[in-house]
């Protein structure tokens, strides 16, 4: 089950408010054994070997839950930027390694099944009862706490602590898999997006031989698998060994056609390189502009966990737009 954008809802005690962790999506499979699933699917389960224990942990219960794996940064804020470090990686030997250096968690937030027992229709509430009394606190899971009603006050507090914003869920909400629902809805401190990468163009100066910036596109709401529009380039939020991955990923997916419709201005394409677009990313920006550029994008990490076909602008929350140039390039 996916949320819409929003902000806080009127009814405020018609919902439950939790801090909004700032991870990759998990859905467990736990049985004789555990199996641990990305949003599309993917099977994770050797990137993470600190969940493996849940099984026995759940004193011969079989459940799925649904929650979220996060890494912390030095102030203690989960942090997909830190994360990045372990899920793109698989291998036993350099998963042993990284697992020390970055220790992950996993924030069980639903429950989906138990034993016999499809939960999905349950609301909400009893949903969290339920697996607030299935799983204990450890060392690398936890049920985070939730609180019905005074969404504004756990707002502002995340924004204090300058965490990612807050889940508002209606407290007789059913689980619904598969749908974006407006039963759930995140309300967020700071602005983010999901981005399709469409190429890239050349930097200047003494990066002309090198990448200046991501082009990214996005589909419109509501048109899951639509055309993809160019929503500007991202130029910073990089390190170099990035973008030498980034560069060695591209030469596998260049392509002679511009993925986006209609086609970006004439000055980006001088200078753009077009791959197959595959690849999703998060970026922060400030604000979308009049012309549906990011302004002020900065590039947070690559998504293995979200299906090109169903990135979608999110919706604009109130307030003025302005104008910008679109493409920024790494200075």
């Amino acid at each position: 089950m996916r949320a819409v954008a929003g902000p806080l809802p009127a009814d405020d005690e018609a919902w439950g408010f939790e801090v909004k962790w700032d991870g990759m999506r998990v859905v467990t499979n736990v049985d004789d054994t555990v199996r641990l699933s990305s949003a599309n699917g993917i099977n994770v389960t050797p990137r993470f070997p600190e969940l493996h224990d849940l099984a026995s942990h759940l004193a011969g219960h079989r459940a799925v839950l649904d929650g979220e794996v996060v890494a912390f940064d030095s102030a203690g804020r989960s942090s997909f930027p830190t994360l990045q470090a372990r899920i793109h990686v698989s291998d036993p030997h350099r998963v042993a390694h990284l697992r020390a250096e970055v220790p992950v968690q996993y924030v069980v937030f639903d429950l989906l099944h138990l034993d016999d027992h499809p939960t999905l229709d349950l609301p909400y509430t009893d949903r969290r009862r339920l697996l607030a009394s299935l799983v204990e606190p450890a060392g690398t899971w936890t049920v985070p706490a939730h609180q019905v009603g005074n969404g504004a006050a756990l707002l502002d507090a995340a924004t204090d602590r300058g965490l990612e914003g807050v889940m508002a869920k209606r407290l007789d909400s059913p689980y619904r898999p598969g749908r974006r629902s407006p039963a759930w809805r995140k309300c967020k401190v700071r602005r983010r997006q999901e981005v399709v990468i469409g190429g890239w163009s050349t930097g200047d100066g003494g990066r002309a031989a090198s990448l200046g910036a991501l082009l990214m596109g996005v589909r419109d709401p509501g048109r899951t698998g639509g055309p993809l529009r160019f929503a500007g380039g991202v130029g910073t939020g990089f390190t170099d060994s990035l973008l030498t991955d980034l560069r060695s990923r591209f030469a596998a997916m260049a392509t002679d056609d511009c993925p986006f419709s209609p086609l970006p201005p004439a000055p980006v394409r001088r200078t753009a390189h077009w791959i197959r677009p595959v690849l999703v990313a998060e970026v922060a920006f400030a604000e979308w502009t009049t012309d549906d550029r990011l302004r002020h994008p900065s590039f947070l990490g690559l998504r293995i966990d979200k299906d090109p076909a169903v990135v979608v602008r999110e919706p604009d929350p109130p307030g003025p737009v302005s104008d910008g140039t679109g493409v920024e390039r790494i200075p």
